[in-house]
């Protein structure tokens, strides 16, 4: 059915009428699409949000004054389905790059762990290649956390035996160790006073 005029396109559209919603639609779909792109990069989701202003428009209760009235519904309808889309949006890019930031730190954590294992793996093969007294003093002072100073009373040597084995030690550390290692080992030390 065509309708010929707005009263009773407005009428038939109040009760219900399917026709006259279809008529509706045609007429304002095209502006109400442009609208709802200024929400949404692509046309395909214009289109979606411009049906679903339609759709809400349409199961909502229609007491319209007249066509004007139903058209600025239908524009107030359409942004807030705008809205809603652009804050969803929003929403799953934040929830992706919170889950992109923690898988990255999870890889880095991960890889972190590796270089850890393996350098301290290098580090005690290493260890175990040194001379006794210099390997018992590495032992006691890096990996059981003792001060030079107890490891000297330990061990009934002076103070300076236990520095001088420690550089002798690790001048020998250096031949063993490939540079990457070493240079790890020397940042354990700086940072941590042991490895």
């Amino acid at each position: 059915m065509k309708y010929t005029s707005e009263k009773e396109l407005l009428e038939d559209f109040l009760k219900g009428e399917e026709q006259a919603c279809a008529q509706v639609y045609n007429r304002y779909f095209s502006r109400i699409c442009l609208y709802a792109s200024s929400f949404v990069d692509e046309t395909k989701e214009a289109e979606d949000i411009a049906e679903e202003g339609f759709i809400r428009l349409w199961q909502g209760k229609r007491n319209f004054e007249s066509l004007a009235h139903l058209k600025a519904a239908l524009y107030q309808t359409t942004r807030r389905v705008g809205l809603n889309h652009q804050t969803a949006r929003q929403r799953r890019v934040n929830r992706v790059d919170v889950y992109a930031a923690q898988q990255h730190q999870d890889q880095n954590s991960h890889l972190q762990e590796i270089v850890y294992a393996e350098a301290m793996a290098e580090l005690y093969d290493a260890v175990q290649k040194l001379p006794p007294k210099a390997r018992e003093i590495i032992q006691l002072t890096y990996l059981e956390g003792n001060s030079n100073q107890e490891v000297a009373d330990l061990l009934n040597i002076n103070i300076q035996t236990v520095k001088n084995q420690k550089m002798r030690a690790l001048s020998l550390l250096r031949q063993y160790l490939t540079r990457d290692s070493f240079n790890y080992l020397l940042s354990l030390i700086v940072l941590f006073g042991k490895f």
